[in-house]
């Protein structure tokens, strides 16, 4: 990682705070009981607390935590990327996903779960920036609808500097995001009650010296880096060509058809490329795509979905 930073490495998330360990439990209940004070949560098990150096190497597999008892489906991950519609759309299919695998065949949707989606991330939303925000279905009246099922909460990573900025002393729970995001506590001051933040730096010094792990992680984030560099590069990248593209054909057509043609052709230039990169296989089928598979297509491109998969979702959608 660029900064050495390894407590953002969504590997570390994962050793740190999903594993069945008594150390692991509370540093996990202490952040649950912080985002989430009102949901019960001493009996929840980790449902998913493997880590394989196969799922390491995975490029976009999700490293998250899937916790669960009787009332509740919580699932906790950290995610280096910035904030986008792309990103947002990735949460929204994963959330849903899960809250589908919760029925087998001949279930009822009574035998569903609420979700809660808590996403550690290292950007701001601009819009109402704060250190946590979360997100369910309401009315115009702030009504929630009767029996929603997923919440997806925010925590806002950098937003902690502000808060540090502004607070004499960081509460233990600022101060352990502070650490995740700054890779240090130095020059702050903060309360440590429950021990959290040593627990913390202690888990830290045995993971940075697994120097076969670092070097896995430092691997995964560089592809990781890679993927997202380029995915933003081509947004941008589109946009312009398209635009330009489309005020060429405007003098021909009609300024405003012009447009739409040429940003057509710019997200249908920005597709072939984002497959052809992360998959390294020929993209020329995408050319024969209606603008409603393109969509289709901008929808799954960011999941951890298969080429062949997305291939065939894509081209089913007629």
């Amino acid at each position: 990682m660029s900064e050495k930073n390894y407590y953002v490495s969504d590997v570390f998330f994962k050793l740190t705070f999903g594993q069945n360990t008594s150390e692991s439990k509370r540093l996990r209940e202490f952040l649950l009981k912080n985002i989430i004070p009102l949901v019960p949560i001493h009996d929840l098990s980790v449902a998913n607390p493997e880590l394989t150096p196969q799922m390491i190497r995975m490029k976009n597999n999700i490293l998250d935590i899937h916790m669960q008892n009787n009332q509740y489906e919580i699932d906790m991950e950290m995610q280096n990327s910035k904030m986008s519609v792309f990103l947002n759309r990735r949460f929204i299919h994963y959330s849903c996903r899960l809250i589908d695998y919760q029925l087998e065949a001949g279930d009822t949707s009574g035998k569903l779960k609420e979700l809660i989606q808590i996403v550690f991330i290292r950007d701001i939303d601009k819009r109402c920036p704060r250190l946590m925000d979360d997100f369910y279905a309401k009315n115009t009246y702030n009504i929630s609808q009767l029996g929603y099922l997923q919440t997806t909460i925010y925590v806002y990573l950098p937003y902690v500097n502000k808060i540090a900025s502004e607070k004499e002393c960081l509460s233990e729970f600022e101060a352990l995001i502070y650490l995740m995001e700054n890779g240090n506590v130095e020059g702050i001051k903060y309360e440590e009650k429950e021990g959290m933040i040593k627990m913390m730096k202690k888990k830290y010094n045995k993971f940075i010296k697994d120097k076969k792990m670092v070097k896995e992680v430092d691997a995964r984030y560089q592809v990781q880096y890679d993927f997202q560099e380029w995915h933003d590069v081509d947004v941008e990248y589109a946009k312009k060509a398209g635009l330009e593209e489309g005020l060429l054909v405007g003098k021909k057509v009609g300024l405003e058809q012009g447009l739409l043609q040429g940003l057509s052709e710019g997200k249908l230039e920005m597709a072939i490329r984002q497959y052809e990169m992360k998959y390294h296989q020929d993209g020329e089928w995408i050319k024969e795509c209606s603008l409603e598979q393109l969509d289709i297509f901008i929808q799954f491109i960011l999941t951890d979905i298969g080429y062949k998969e997305l291939k065939e979702k894509v081209l089913s959608f007629l």
